[in-house]
């Protein structure tokens, strides 16, 4: 059994939709599936309509943006149901409201600092409800301002830069009590990108249920570290491509993925 836990589509920050990722998913072989879109759960009953067309276990899931000890965390949850979640919903407005309001920031800065666009006109283009700085970069390729993504994160939106704006992200512990109240299990997202061990340590003292040990951005170095320190801390071990779509450098989808006994565990935990 081989799954992806960890896949982003055209309702937050992706370029596919969930027809789109579930097609190329089973087409390379994946079994178990679970679409993470940034505090956007728009895309669960297409997924899960597609996966059961495919033959392929779906996973309701979503990825939070959340700070701990001055630290962002990126926080996955994960739901044995694609119905519900109530209290899950009341959040998301507010969190996607945010979102809105903190890329239209953005745009109308850029403007203010002389890029040649009419920031609401820019805005009207990015149609998702819950948007970010990936859709600002793509916008700055489409006007010529940067040869790709990478390159107008690193001119223009990366802290200290003409049109970085800072975002107010709900407490990690917060957002984990939030999770469980839903039946769900909390995943810390990508750990290797920066998160220091004793905020994994910390986190797992007070609820987290697992680590993404398996991710496109960790080497073999760190996938042994994050085994390691799940066995210690008693963590569940998860994994994903984080797939977005095409992008420079190929399809992230297929090449890290979640296979048995991981897999097997963490969907007898779900259940």
């Amino acid at each position: 059994m081989i799954g992806d836990l960890h896949l982003h589509s055209h309702h937050s920050d992706g370029l596919l939709g969930p027809s789109e990722v579930v097609q190329r998913a089973s087409s390379i072989g994946l079994k178990v599936l679970s679409l993470t879109d940034h505090d956007s759960r728009e895309g669960w009953q297409e997924m899960s309509d597609h996966c059961q067309a495919a033959g392929v276990r779906w996973v309701p899931g979503i990825e939070l943006s959340t700070t701990h000890a001055d630290q962002e965390i990126h926080l996955l949850g994960y739901f044995p149901s694609d119905s519900g979640t109530p209290v899950l919903n009341e959040h998301l407005t507010r969190f996607q409201q945010r979102r809105r309001k903190r890329v239209e920031d953005i745009l109308r800065q850029l403007e203010e600092n002389g890029i040649p666009w009419d920031a609401q006109q820019v805005l009207k283009g990015i149609t998702c409800r819950s948007p970010g700085r990936p859709h600002v970069a793509r916008a700055l390729v489409e006007h010529s301002l940067a040869s790709n993504v990478g390159q107008a994160f690193r001119r223009f939106l990366k802290k200290g830069a003409q049109g970085w704006v800072p975002s107010t992200y709900p407490a990690t512990m917060e957002m984990i009590r939030l999770i469980h109240a839903e039946r769900g299990l909390a995943v810390m997202a990508h750990p290797g990108l920066g998160i220091p061990n004793e905020v994994l340590v910390d986190l797992a003292s007070q609820g987290l249920d697992g680590v993404e040990a398996f991710h496109s951005s960790h080497k073999p170095s760190l996938v042994k570290k994050y085994l390691h320190l799940a066995d210690q801390l008693g963590l569940m071990v998860t994994g994903g491509s984080d797939c977005h779509g095409p992008m420079p450098g190929g399809m992230r989808m297929g090449k890290t993925r979640l296979e048995s006994p991981f897999l097997e565990r963490f969907l007898e935990r779900l259940t």
